[in-house]
């Protein structure tokens, strides 16, 4: 339950009555942003000793809010206090009208943002549309500036790595490396020049990266037995391999782009 703290009793009628008035004057739409601001700046220690700690946390300016919907939210707030302690007050829908004009101007700029991303996309990336058309699709959506993709290699790349690694790199990989060199998500990083072969729990798995699905850290591997992708959750005690795809174009058009789909809502 609020509780009003008592002031000085020459301070208290003059304080409270200057409160009435600029309620008024904020509920009448008389205000600028900086005139309602400024006065809540200066008299905010009064507002919440006269109006109760609930009615001072509605009309309250919230700083990640614009100045006309600090007016709007303010202004609801304070006409509500106002009929609260049984005063009379007109509403006017000025600032209702701008808030709507300026959310409206928001969801405009959204979608020009929105549309300039899918023509990013498709100018970066349109190449992944016949490989991996989902994912491709769920980056028109869901691709920001701090994702790094590198265009794929070229196959003498492949051979270098094949020698080093002593194996022959399975088709479906090698496909994905001549679309997609080097892959970094959040929580996601598959890079080419880091790809190994680990014999984990007796079995040999290509590494080719880090995917944090249960914790941070976890490695991305690729079955050598099976060609069925899974992730090492080593903060599992012990450490656990755990299967997440049938095959490698399972993890990309269904696996991660689920992930990103989850992590953009």
């Amino acid at each position: 339950m609020d509780r009003k703290i008592n002031f000085e009793p020459s301070k208290q009628p003059m304080m409270q009555q200057e409160i009435i008035d600029q309620f008024n004057s904020l509920s009448e739409g008389k205000l600028t942003a900086q005139e309602w601001l400024s006065w809540f700046s200066d008299h905010k220690d009064d507002v919440e000793k006269i109006c109760g700690r609930t009615a001072f946390l509605k009309i309250k300016p919230k700083e990640s809010f614009s100045g006309v919907r600090n007016l709007y939210i303010g202004q609801l707030g304070a006409f509500d206090w106002l009929k609260s302690v049984k005063i009379n007050a007109d509403f006017s829908d000025l600032y209702k009208k701008g808030w709507e004009r300026e959310f409206d101007d928001f969801c405009k700029a959204e979608k020009l943002k929105e549309k300039q991303l899918q023509q990013d996309v498709e100018n970066k990336f349109g190449y992944l549309k016949d490989s991996y058309p989902k994912f491709f699709r769920q980056l028109t959506k869901s691709y920001s500036n701090s994702d790094i993709i590198e265009a794929g290699v070229q196959q003498e790349f492949i051979h270098n790595k094949e020698k080093e690694l002593s194996i022959k790199l399975p088709d479906d990989l090698i496909i994905w490396y001549r679309n997609v060199s080097v892959l970094k998500l959040e929580g996601l990083e598959m890079d080419c020049n880091e790809l190994t072969v680990e014999t984990i729990q007796k079995k040999q798995y290509l590494v080719l990266g880090e995917f944090w699905m249960y914790g941070d850290g976890d490695q991305l591997l690729y079955s050598l037995e099976n060609q069925n992708m899974y992730v090492l959750a080593h903060e599992n005690a012990p450490p656990k391999v755990i299967k997440i795809a049938n095959s490698l174009s399972d993890l990309i058009e269904k696996k991660i782009v689920f992930y990103l789909k989850e992590y953009e809502s």
